[in-house]
Parts: structure tokens; C-alpha cells; sequence
């Protein structure tokens, strides 16, 4: 599958990350999140609350900076019903589907982000980013005949290869020297050379993590 070569292609280069910065004696930072977002760009309403894993793993490039490289996981399914596309039986009846579409992301890239400190315990910290995007949606579920199901179907509805960049808003709060809990806050989002999306989305995420470094 391609997502996986995406998935193996990152575990390279977190490799290669912990690599360099262990023996340049910078500390190592591995932010993973789970959540969903909210699209208020999206007239669809289908990319709403989907299901989201975001993870980060970088170093530091200054006292306030880390750099480094952010892979991102959306999934969502909604049904779909109505007349199946291949009518290949006679009569008053016509064959109907009903079933799943999923609509997927994966995305690998490289993020940059400042922490800035509003309390003893708390930061906000801004990251910009820049990804590849491999995006499709698959249909799959029953072909049914008055009330019985005839068969299963499955399509690709669509597939796309796209790159995006952004920026996105966080906050942490410090539980120690090298854990703290994160939470993101806002982002936007930027598609490069995508003709069948909106370019620029606003997205309202609910997205808690956690940040440890060593």
C-alpha cells in the first residue's frame, strides 16, 4: 500500500533524527496526538470530526526552537445509499447500494515550531509545516435487489497527490523537566498544485497529545 511505504519511509528518518541528535548532544523531542478537527471551510460537512493522529519526533535548534518530522493520519467513514451505477438486472426494481465511504489522509513532512512562555507551567508554541499529501476516498458495501443483498462492491471514488503547507496553534503544560501534555488550538491549512480542493481551510481541531524528551 502506498500509506505504508509513507509510514516506513518516516521510521527511516526518525532513524536518522535520533541519530544526529544524540551524538550532537541535543535532546530529543517525540510528540504524538490523537483527536479530530473541525473544517469550517468544508460546504460537504465530510471532513468533519474525522479521527486524526498527528506525530512528531525533532530536535532542538535553539533554546526556544525544535525542528524535525511530523507525520499525520485522518480517517473517516460515512454511509452512502442510493441506485448502484451497474443496472444489470430487468424489471421494477432496480438494483440500490448501501455502504461506507471512506475518506483517508496521510501526510509526511517537516515542521519548525517556537515555544513562548505565558506562565510558570504553560507555553504557547506556534509550528509551521510543509507535508506530502497521499489522499483518497473508497466506497465499499452491499448491492441489494428489493430487500436482499445481492453482492459486495468496492470503488475508488478518488485518489489524489498533493502537497500542503501551514501553520497551526498549541499549548502545553509543563508536568515535569521532560513531559508535558499538549493540546492543539488552531490551524491553517495551504494545498499546493490541488485543483479539486479548496486551497486555503481553516481547521478548529481538538487534538491532545503528549511531549517527552530525553
Amino acid at each position: 500500500m502506498q500509506y505504508m511505504k509513507i509510514v516506513f519511509l518516516f521510521l527511516g528518518l526518525c532513524v536518522v533524527s535520533l541519530t544526529s541528535a544524540q551524538t550532537s548532544e541535543k535532546r530529543v523531542y517525540i510528540n504524538p496526538s490523537i483527536g479530530g478537527f473541525r473544517l469550517t471551510t468544508d460546504p460537504n460537512n465530510i471532513n468533519n470530526t474525522p479521527f486524526m493522529f498527528d506525530g512528531k519526533i525533532g530536535t532542538d535548534i535553539s533554546k526556544h526552537s525544535i525542528i524535525g518530522l511530523q507525520f499525520s493520519r485522518t480517517h473517516q467513514t460515512t454511509m452512502v445509499s442510493g441506485l448502484f451505477w451497474e443496472q444489470t438486472v430487468s424489471g421494477p426494481y432496480p438494483l440500490t447500494r448501501y455502504g461506507k465511504l471512506t475518506h483517508q489522509i496521510t501526510a509526511l513532512g517537516f515542521f519548525y515550531e517556537r515555544n513562548f512562555q505565558i506562565g510558570k507551567h504553560i507555553d504557547l508554541f506556534p509550528s509551521g509545516y510543509i507535508q506530502y499529501l497521499d489522499f483518497k476516498e473508497i466506497e465499499r458495501g452491499n448491492v441489494i435487489y428489493v430487500t436482499d443483498s445481492s453482492r459486495i462492491y468496492e470503488r475508488k471514488t478518488f485518489n489524489n497527490y498533493s502537497a500542503r503547507t501551514g501553520i497551526n496553534l498549541n499549548m502545553q503544560y509543563k508536568v515535569g523537566k521532560s513531559f508535558a501534555i499538549t493540546m492543539r488550538l488552531l490551524q491553517i491549512d495551504c494545498r499546493l498544485w490541488d485543483s479539486s480542493r479548496k486551497n486555503i481551510s481553516g481547521e478548529l481541531p481538538f487534538l491532545l497529545g503528549v511531549k517527552f524528551s530525553y
